[in-house]
């Protein structure tokens, strides 16, 4: 079977949505006559962890190879972190890529470059895929594309220089990092992004790209975790339920929300104790403290953070789904793997966000109502819309061919047409062929 080094530094059991595309993409590379070596790294710790995700790449039989990092890890039962504010959060974070670029990974480049390079001489690696963030996966990659010449296939899940993370104090941090973009991009022989704003952002950014030098290949669920996950108990759900799911981190928040069900409550009373907003996931103390601003404790329910599966569960328990981009610099790149999730359960979405990918997206949902993230009234308008349609069992139903767009079985096959193709005809030969059209430039 033919072999690809799949590169990445988020990888299970990690608690972050970043894991699941590398993930889910090596679950079905076999399934093409491809298989997976992972490259990544060893985590230290973070606020969540997901065992269930590790015991399922355990139990597919990947092979993953670790770089080396502290003997007290989430591998070895490290203490998680503490949930900051999320002002905290931010200035921690800031601080250390004011310092390291492109960002506070950058030591982990030299420990993939090594450990690749031993990957590489001890298996016959045919592709090198590398997925991000955190960047340092890509420039580790192109490191070793450049020594091996081996096709590199690099895969951007957010924008590197437009990311809502990004964070560029002075002229200096983002011209170093559009010098380490670019380095890659000049030995990538496929460029993949999960959505069509952030394809054209580096188009923008770098002119000697082309339309057709970039492919989109969007964020995708997996069939066999709904269809594991609808095997079990759901959880009861006493009352109509609003849920969410994922953290709020940079541009997502609850704020208006809360606003939002306060104001609904003050409009049509009688809603109070017959919905009720499940928050998948950690709210921190200035989460907790917004609701009992807004006096809607006993209308939210939050089972912390569950696995994967649960989570899934818990979105299939519901009766409405929302979700949320606030507006901000780079808001408009961001279209996360649970939309696709949202999607794979075709459950009715309320969703307040303003334009960018992740709207472009959901407006062929159908089933779906759209305000701007900003606005309680509004919000409450839709939470009360939604409450009569339910109460009416008229409730909207999603678009059946958009939503098999986002299967992640079929979306591993696009990109394996890609691997493919620069496997038949290696890119120092210099000749260029048609690429395979894989039918989701939407």
């Amino acid at each position: 079977m033919k072999k690809v080094l799949v590169i990445t530094h988020d990888f299970p059991p990690l608690g972050k949505g970043s894991v699941l595309r590398p993930l889910k993409f090596s679950k079905y590379f076999r399934l093409y006559g491809w298989e997976p070596v992972v490259l990544t790294s060893t985590p230290k710790t973070y606020y969540f962890k997901d065992d269930s995700l590790l015991q399922e790449v355990e139990s597919l039989g990947i092979q993953v190879y670790r770089t080396p990092g502290s003997g007290n890890n989430l591998l070895t039962g490290r203490k998680l972190k503490d949930l900051p504010n999320e002002g905290s959060r931010k200035l921690k974070r800031n601080i250390s890529r004011y310092r390291k670029q492109p960002d506070e990974h950058r030591s982990w480049i030299s420990k993939a470059v090594k450990l690749g390079k031993e990957i590489i001489e001890s298996h016959k690696i045919e592709i090198i895929y590398a997925t991000g963030p955190s960047f340092t996966a890509l420039i580790a990659a192109g490191e070793l594309k450049e020594k091996y010449k081996i096709p590199l296939v690099t895969d951007y899940q957010d924008s590197w220089l437009h990311s809502p993370s990004a964070y560029y104090p002075m002229g200096y941090h983002r011209l170093r990092n559009m010098k380490l973009e670019q380095e890659v991009i000049k030995v990538t022989d496929e460029i993949i992004t999960t959505n069509r704003r952030i394809k054209e952002y580096l188009i923008e950014e770098y002119d000697y790209l082309r339309h057709d030098d970039i492919n989109i290949i969007h964020h995708g669920y997996d069939i066999d975790d709904l269809n594991l996950a609808a095997q079990g108990p759901l959880p009861e759900k006493p009352k109509m339920r609003f849920t969410t799911s994922g953290n709020f981190f940079d541009l997502v928040t609850p704020k208006y929300f809360f606003e939002g069900m306060r104001l609904a409550f003050e409009k049509k009373p009688e809603m109070r104790g017959k919905i009720e907003a499940c928050f998948i996931g950690g709210l921190s103390k200035e989460n907790l403290k917004l609701i009992q601003k807004n006096n809607v404790s006993d209308a939210v329910v939050n089972p912390g953070y569950v696995s994967h599966i649960d989570s899934l569960r818990y979105l299939m328990a519901s009766d409405v789904l929302w979700f949320m981009i606030d507006k901000g610099v780079g808001s408009e790149v961001i279209a996360p793997v649970r939309l696709a999730e949202y999607f794979g359960v075709r459950k009715p979405i309320l969703a307040c966000t303003p334009d960018g990918a992740a709207k472009q997206l959901l407006r062929d949902y159908d089933a779906v109502r759209i305000c701007e993230p900003d606005e309680p009234e509004d919000i409450a308008k839709l939470i009360i819309e939604y409450y009569e349609l339910y109460q009416q069992r008229m409730m909207p139903i999603a678009n059946e061919e958009i939503v098999k767009k986002f299967n992640i079985k079929n979306l591993t096959y696009d990109l394996v047409r890609y691997f493919e193709f620069l496997r038949d005809i290696p890119p120092e030969f210099g000749i260029r062929k048609a690429k395979p059209a894989v039918g989701n430039e939407y």
